[in-house]
């Protein structure tokens, strides 16, 4: 436990007070800043490589002495039976002299403690140095978690500083010469050399904002596209008059003002329209009604009875006495006596029976496939021990794809890019398991989190992670309804979870692989979000993401688009536990959260952790076989 809190001590990545203060900064102070992590995160990645070669070699030292110490045993056995054998010759000959035996058999025993105890050093040496291997890795992760929320900031500040520059106020002395037409009135000459002495100023000032801007050369770009302008508050003639050829001068000082929507602000500097995006309005669901029908069947109709009709699929259809309630779980009043119920899906054996209600009742039914094979965006939910609704689950169909860093945008533990097969398909949670879920398996089991047996859980203040330990998933630090991810479980949490599903609904349950994830998030796309290349605003919860949640908490499950396989949430919200070969713990979380950076949430992710990690921004989904 003490090993891992000082590994997760060195985590420092999450987005809190840590980065408040650079929202005061100008822009090439973050610059600066971005520098200096810039040249620490390459230094770190040059210790990392340091400390995993002295690893290694560690590693090899480790395995000569254990070579050596096979010799020692063998030549301290072959000395201790040659003494053996000298004893007992000097039994019958006492005046036989032993010592030279005695003295080989003695620096044979000698020369094997040496090597088992040169052996148990160097194997807490090389304890040691993977020890600081997986610290070091994870602070690289919480260095480029802080350089990508600097980034994030220097977005921020450079638009405010464009923002500030651009809406200025100032006045403009303009002189303008016309020539009056023929047919025109002294007054009408004088009124369009007004006008166009404003515009004048108005184009010489807009001029003038563009020119100076700290980023001119960026804006001037996109000016040709940009709707920014020039307001004019006021103006006044100083001098004016007519020439005797019919010419009319004006002279003027115009008081104009640039405006610049922030929206326009993010066209100009090319910067994703998340850093302008105005606040999500609230939207209400109309909640579905179940129609009311009237029964053939001879019924008592002072007498209502609740029938509840469960399944063990999605998206099924119940008839009751030849009337659509729509899908289970239905939950319907019907007056007492015999009732038809039928429930249809497609692929599946139609189920019927006739139920003679006396009382209220649960009728759960089993439907049968007619082919049993998954089919691609199928739902489906088993039925749990106890009528407990299983996670809703939908089917990812048996493919090939390319895994890892596509787009070029990613880490050294992204690449090479692999070629994959996923030979079968297999059901995934739509959603990552809810604190309700996971509430339903405590109940049944009376399990203890390790978040509730130890330290606690971490969450992050000033830009490291602190261990609190009252944090655990009922009280993860933020506020959390049913419908939130579960968090703070760790690895050995989230697969105790998933040996309750596989015993309570007779059915293999698992965590994803880390190639089935990635399939899965990535929905046959090979961009590095589902929806494209850049993160884009409010398309999930994120650190700068855009969502009314971003650096402040999980989101409910579910509250952003689907992805092509019908997923929520495979970017940000909470990473997610999946089992990995590639890492040396075993333990991938993978997927991005809430507080880290948008370029940490790409499909291709990867961050190692400990499989005893906990935090309130680690959660899971899981993977049901056929």
């Amino acid at each position: 436990m003490n090993r891992i809190a000082h590994l997760a001590l060195a985590v420092t990545v999450a987005f809190s007070s840590s980065f408040v203060f650079a929202a005061d900064l100008s822009v090439e102070e973050i610059r600066l800043q971005i520098q200096e992590r810039q040249a620490e995160f390459d230094n770190y990645n040059k210790d990392l490589e340091v400390q995993i070669a002295t690893a290694k070699q560690l590693e090899q030292e480790l395995e000569s002495l254990r070579e050596k110490a096979v010799t020692a045993e063998s030549k301290r056995q072959s000395a201790l039976n040659e003494m053996n054998v000298q004893y007992e010759r000097m039994v019958e000959d006492p005046t036989l002299d032993i010592t030279d035996v005695r003295q080989t058999y003695l620096s044979a025993v000698k020369t094997h403690k040496e090597v088992k105890d040169a052996i148990t050093a160097k194997y807490n040496d090389w304890q040691k140095q993977l020890q600081d291997v997986e610290l070091r890795r994870l602070s690289k992760h919480s260095l480029l978690n802080k350089l990508e929320g600097l980034r994030e900031q220097l977005n921020s500040a450079r638009l405010d500083r464009l923002f500030e520059e651009f809406n200025r106020q100032d006045v403009v002395s303009v002189d303008h010469n016309i020539a009056c037409d023929r047919e025109e009135t002294l007054a009408k000459c004088m009124e369009r050399g007004k006008s166009l002495a404003k515009q004048k100023a108005s184009k010489r000032y807009l001029d003038k904002l563009y020119d100076g801007l700290s980023e001119s050369t960026e804006a001037l770009k996109r000016r040709p596209y940009s709707d920014a302008h020039v307001q004019i508050i006021r103006s006044e003639i100083t001098n004016n008059n007519f020439s005797g050829l019919g010419n009319y001068s004006v002279s003027m000082a115009v008081e104009v003002k640039g405006n610049l929507q922030r929206n326009e602000g993010c066209e100009l500097l090319g910067l994703d329209g998340r850093y302008c995006a105005l606040d999500k309005e609230t939207t209400t669901v109309k909640q579905f009604e179940a129609p009311t029908t009237e029964s053939g069947v001879q019924t008592d109709e002072s007498v209502m009875y609740e029938l509840t009709v469960r399944s063990n699929v999605y998206d099924d259809e119940v008839f009751i006495d030849g009337v659509s309630y729509g899908s289970t779980r239905l939950q319907i009043m019907l007056p007492s006596g015999e009732h038809d119920i039928e429930v249809v899906k497609r692929g599946y054996e139609t189920y019927k029976q006739t139920v003679n209600l006396e009382d209220s009742r649960t009728l759960k039914v089993e439907l049968n496939r007619s082919q049993y094979s998954f089919n691609k965006g199928e739902r489906i939910q088993d039925i749990l021990a106890g009528d407990i609704n299983g996670p809703d689950l939908v089917v990812v169909p048996a493919g090939s794809f390319r895994m890892g860093d596509i787009a070029g945008h990613g880490l050294e533990n992204e690449r090479p890019v692999e070629s994959k097969e996923i030979s079968h398909s297999f059901g995934v949670s739509e959603t990552e398991i809810t604190v309700e879920q996971f509430q339903h398996f405590v109940s049944a089991t009376s399990y203890v989190t390790d978040a509730e047996k130890g330290k606690g859980c971490a969450y992050y203040e000033g830009g490291r992670p602190v261990w609190q330990e009252n944090l655990n998933w009922r009280s993860p630090g933020y506020t959390q309804s049913k419908e939130h991810p579960v968090v703070c479980v760790s690895l050995k949490d989230a697969q105790a979870y998933v040996d309750w599903l596989s015993s309570s609904s007779e059915q293999t349950y698992r965590l994803p692989m880390e190639s089935e994830w990635e399939y899965s998030a990535r929905a046959g796309t090979e961009t590095d979000y589902w929806w494209g290349e850049g993160v884009g605003t409010d398309n999930a919860n994120c650190g700068w993401c855009g969502s009314q949640w971003s650096n402040v908490s999980a989101a409910p499950v579910s509250n952003f688009e689907r992805n092509e396989f019908g997923l929520f949430d495979t970017v940000g919200n909470v990473w997610e536990w999946t089992v990995s070969h590639r890492s040396q713990s075993g333990a991938v979380v993978r997927g991005g959260a809430w507080n880290f950076a948008p370029r940490l949430a790409r499909a291709s992710t990867r961050m190692e952790l400990d499989p005893t990690f906990r935090s309130n921004y680690v959660g899971f989904r899981v993977l049901r076989e056929q």
